[in-house]
């Protein structure tokens, strides 16, 4: 329910997570946007969303709603995650020939449901699918 009312604003869903304390619950929103997420974004965001969980009511008593970004830190698993992260160096881990293994290096580029690190050991692509996590390197 909170995705297509996310994207319909022109953001992209990352994690809903869903917490439960005595007496209520914590809705928290991770989203994205090309340029990052402002606090205008996530005010914004807070009204719409807690508009529409109200008129549904989806959850039973008192919750609290937080939107926010997901951080500087969070994990890179789609196509344009990694693109938006090209020029950065990131770590990867993915399954090679049947072993997971970790690989870091500059991403240069994202296509075809594939992704090219320039790595110490030269230029290496990877299939997405192959790619369990991967991180932005600081």
């Amino acid at each position: 329910m909170i995705e297509p009312i996310v994207g319909a604003e022109g953001f992209d869903l990352v994690e809903i997570k869903l917490a439960r304390f005595k007496r209520s619950y914590r809705v928290q929103v991770f989203v994205d946007i090309d340029g990052g997420v402002t606090i205008d974004h996530c005010a914004h965001l807070s009204g719409v969303v807690g508009a529409a969980l109200e008129a549904a009511d989806m959850i039973a008593g008192a919750y609290v709603l937080e939107i926010s970004s997901p951080g500087l830190d969070r994990p890179l698993y789609s196509a344009r995650d990694f693109r938006r992260k090209i020029g950065d160096r990131v770590e990867i881990r993915a399954l090679i020939d049947g072993r997971e293994t970790t690989v870091t290096g500059t991403l240069t580029g994202v296509e075809n449901d594939e992704i090219t690190l320039s790595a110490d050991d030269g230029a290496r692509t990877f299939a997405l699918a192959d790619i369990r996590k991967g991180k932005v390197l600081f």
